[in-house]
């Protein structure tokens, strides 16, 4: 017994004991760790540089809607999916008959519906080029039609009591118009920011106010829940907030920017909020389903998925959006 203690001891120790074979036993036991542990690093840098390429991705995308006019989009065309037209070589998702009109998500490909068609045209307006311009820089990922999609919002924001402490922002405005809120997370339409007493007053559930309504923004407001948010390229991501129907798009409501542009838990916020103005946003998002480089049984347990959705998004402002209303 003694014998057999000494010789635990000294291998301990690593002190030389006559037995055989112990290296290989170190290795048979060490190595299947350190093979889980590279998969696992390998896993987690595949991940992490395909989310890099498409933060990289939306933010280009934001920099060119920054520069562009989103109110020279015709309302309702959004659902027009003939309007995507880019004329790029990415396939005939990209090569539509623009004679066809499609309301129904997901949208085009489609080709017992829409056939093919090989034009000149290229993209019709603000949403689609800037969602044609982030299909051209995706490589060398690539946007699967079946599963992932893209999300365009453009917001108008007013600062009531502007340059006071009691300065307070208020979204008036989300494009495209017919497609802006969802029913059980935005509490109100984004084009009826005030009540009947003007911008003091909270608002009412009609836009017929002093300021709304008016120039650029007349016939915006509906009473309807559309149930969409933004511009939708596909209709692959919905949410279900539990209304008639899921909701289509954006994950941001109208209150959740509402509270972003109002630094709401910033402890500065006093300071910034006096030095708000009246401006315009553009929201850009992207949904797109990640998928395991080596799709091993191991890192498929429990809360672990082959397959995993990225979202990635981005704000800038947009001149061109910026609301013509002076306020008191």
């Amino acid at each position: 017994m003694r014998a057999k203690f000494r010789t635990l001891l000294a291998i301990l120790d690593g002190k030389p004991t006559g037995a055989r074979g112990q290296s290989l036993a170190e290795l048979t036991i060490t190595l299947p760790v350190l093979l889980i542990m590279l998969m696992g690093l390998t896993e987690i840098g595949w991940f992490a540089n395909n989310y890099l390429t498409l933060l990289d991705v939306v933010r280009e995308a934001g920099r060119f809607a920054a520069t562009g006019n989103p109110t020279e989009w015709l309302d309702g065309d959004e659902k027009n999916y003939s309007a995507l037209d880019c004329e790029m070589d990415y396939g005939f998702y990209n090569d539509h008959d623009t004679t066809k009109y499609y309301e129904t998500w997901p949208g085009a490909p489609d080709l017992a519906t829409w056939g093919y068609h090989e034009g000149g045209e290229l993209s019709r307006g603000y949403y689609d080029g800037i969602a044609c311009g982030m299909l051209s820089n995706m490589e060398p990922l690539k946007f699967n039609h079946a599963t992932d999609d893209i999300v365009i919002s453009v917001f108008q924001f007013v600062v009531v009591n502007q340059g006071t402490p009691s300065a307070e922002v208020r979204i008036s405005g989300r494009l495209p118009a017919r497609a802006n809120e969802c029913e059980n997370s935005d509490s109100r339409d984004p084009f009826d920011w005030h009540g009947p007493m003007g911008p003091a007053s909270p608002p009412d559930g009609v836009a017929t106010g002093t300021y709304e309504g008016k120039g650029d923004d007349a016939g915006k407001w509906d009473p309807d829940v559309e149930n969409v948010r933004g511009y939708v390229f596909r209709g692959n991501h919905r949410t279900d907030y539990g209304g008639s129907k899921p909701c289509l798009g954006s994950e941001f409501s109208v209150d959740e920017v509402q509270r972003i542009l109002n630094f709401e838990g910033d402890p500065d916020r006093i300071r910034k909020i006096q030095q708000a103005t009246n401006y315009g946003l553009v929201l850009v998002e992207m949904f797109w389903e990640h998928t395991q480089l080596l799709g091993l049984p191991w890192f498929r347990l429990g809360p672990l998925e082959e397959t995993s959705t990225i979202h990635v998004w981005t704000f800038f402002p947009v001149s061109a959006a910026e609301p013509d209303i002076v306020l008191p």
